[in-house]
């Protein structure tokens, strides 16, 4: 064999590999953009039965032909906080049975026969003419999914031809005494690991591994000793991929990525060792056949689905082993606290999905908002844990607010545009809220330290006022989160009973201040604790507005009559919650 004949078949096998990695990049990708945020939602709904969620995770992947790309999907899904680590371990299973799909796939090009019929069914005869289908759809369609659909029929066409290519490439091998060597080389099962997990690891694809090695099988001699551990090893070296994408995520991230490597782990090991031991003591006559065109997708098939059967009830001890491994910390824990996980930069591609996790997230910051007001109108001596939570939500406002500006530089419709108003103005109602909480807290601290310049009616007062806020806090909260069309009117009612309450007991305070000659705290500090808190139903006024801009903008908004029966329950509650409004 010449210099020329080798460089040939360097050549193919170079340029099928990166024919093969092309068209797998492509079509998964493709296929995600066809999807866009619905793909997510599915996932989200899906994940919630590990057994439905390890199906999908299997037919997606089959789809798709890429168990990487599903595994690194599920590391930002976790990262993101839209499922949970152990939610996220029956997708994983699933996805590495779904690879399968590929080998059975390539196997179509080994089959043999002279009939048209076993001829057409070899990609290697129909890819030529898919790929100008996929080529005409993508130059010539006018929809975006159209020309979606045309990339991915584009991708499993050069996916196929790469494999081709590289079968034909190393056809002339069969012929070279080395070659064989080299083969057999690999019947030390440890060795043929080891080189399929570096392999898989340097391209970062299991099934570009078993595309090789299934090029091999069909135009060489390749035996089942050594296509076995190079299977087994190509399997864990994939896991490259997750774990190089959860770099940069949160430790949750990390798990996942790690929850992947160590199903890879428990699922071949333990198989090679118990195989090679039954070996030992039987002697396995079939390890020195050649493997056929269907063996190595079959023998991949049954290690996956023996992996499925034996790790799906005892996925808990998979997560648990990342948990070990990347134990949560004090520190981590206070962090993750004030980290809102499900803005994923990720997302973004898909604005519509983000979006709604803005809106998730902004839902998130009205909890800790009224969790604020309800912890801290009381006037215990340690105010830590309030000022911790009033420190949660500039977190959370400040990341809802560059999510929400990162949405937006995006490619989004009008309506889109609309919603990212809306949860602007409500993230800026909500982060005045709570620095206004901060001020109030201030404001308390100096009530406890001059307690002996205060009256129990003057403590009682701001307690009264501080619950009547949080009611009406409490209220818009709720109307806000279940998207109440009667929100706007109910705040203004709340609005005129409040401030008549405020009125009142600044009124009160002046009266006492006078007519007691005991040394008080000074009337307008008095008057700024009553102010400050009045100035929170500005704040749920704002919401209020936002969402009515909101319904303008998307057509929606239906003008409401005054509900007089409503005015008039409110006014009722009130006089019959607080004593000091009766007879006024």
């Amino acid at each position: 064999m010449g210099v020329l004949d080798i460089f040939a078949i360097i050549a193919s096998m170079f340029g099928g590999l990166a024919l093969f990695l092309f068209g797998m990049d492509t079509m998964s990708e493709s296929l995600t953009a066809m999807t866009g945020g619905v793909l997510n939602r599915v996932i989200d709904r899906i994940t919630k039965n590990r057994v439905f969620a390890f199906l999908f995770g299997a037919v997606l992947t089959a789809i798709v032909q890429s168990s990487s790309a599903i595994t690194v999907l599920a590391v930002s899904l976790v990262n993101s906080g839209i499922i949970e680590l152990g939610k996220a371990v029956g997708l994983i299973i699933g996805a590495n049975l779904g690879t399968t799909a590929t080998a059975w796939i390539l196997s179509l090009n080994a089959v043999e026969g002279e009939s048209i019929w076993m001829t057409l069914i070899k990609p290697s005869s129909f890819s030529p003419f898919l790929a100008i289908i996929g080529v005409f759809m993508k130059m010539f369609a006018h929809s975006e999914k159209r020309k979606n659909t045309g990339s991915v029929i584009l991708g499993f066409s050069v996916m196929m031809i790469g494999m081709n290519l590289m079968s034909q490439g190393v056809s002339p091998l069969r012929s070279i005494p080395a070659i064989q060597e080299m083969l057999l080389s690999f019947s030390n099962p440890i060795l043929a690991f080891m080189f399929a997990c570096a392999f898989a690891m340097l391209i970062q694809s299991s099934d570009a591994v078993i595309g090789i090695l299934q090029a091999f099988a069909i135009s060489m001699t390749v035996r089942f000793t050594v296509a076995i551990p190079l299977i087994c090893g190509a399997q864990v070296g994939t896991c490259i991929t997750a774990l190089l994408s959860s770099l940069s995520t949160s430790n949750n991230g990390k798990r996942t990525a790690l929850v992947n490597l160590y199903y890879n782990l428990l699922k071949t090991i333990p198989f090679l060792c118990v195989f090679y031991l039954l070996n030992a003591i039987f002697g396995f006559s079939f390890l020195e056949k050649d493997v056929e065109g269907i063996g190595i997708p079959m023998f991949h098939t049954l290690v996956n689905i023996g992996g499925s059967c034996i790790w799906m009830p005892l996925a808990g001890v998979i997560v648990s082993l990342a948990n070990r491994t990347i134990p949560l910390s004090e520190e981590e824990k206070q962090k993750q606290a004030n980290t809102l996980t499900i803005l994923d930069q990720g997302l973004l591609r898909t604005p519509a999905f983000a979006l709604e996790q803005a809106g998730k997230a902004l839902n998130l910051l009205a909890k800790t908002i009224e969790e604020i007001f309800l912890s801290g109108i009381s006037f215990q001596q340690d105010q830590t844990e309030v000022r911790l939570l009033c420190e949660r939500a500039q977190s959370y406002g400040h990341q809802i607010e560059q999510y929400l500006l990162r949405i937006s530089e995006q490619e989004i419709g009008k309506n889109d545009r609309a919603r990212i108003l809306m949860l602007s103005s409500s993230n800026t109602a909500f982060a005045r809220m709570g620095k206004l909480a901060e001020r109030i807290l201030d404001y308390l601290d100096v009530v406890v330290s001059e307690a002996e310049r205060m009256t129990e009616e003057d403590r009682r007062d701001i307690r009264v006022i501080g619950e009547a806020i949080y009611e009406i806090i409490q209220i818009t909260i709720d109307g806000f989160i279940n998207k109440k069309p009667s929100l706007s009117q109910t705040v203004q009612y709340y609005r005129e009973e409040v401030m008549d309450l405020g009125n009142l007991i600044k009124s009160r305070y002046i009266r006492r201040a006078h007519e007691t000659r005991k040394e008080r705290i000074n009337i307008s500090f008095f008057s700024d604790i009553c102010s400050a808190e009045e100035h929170l139903i500005d704040y749920c006024d704002m919401l209020a507005e936002a969402a009515i801009q909101y319904d303008k903008n998307v057509g929606k908004y239906h003008h409401p009559e005054p509900d007089e029966t409503m005015r008039k329950q409110i006014h009722s509650l009130f006089q019959d919650k607080y004593e000091i409004l009766q007879g006024q």
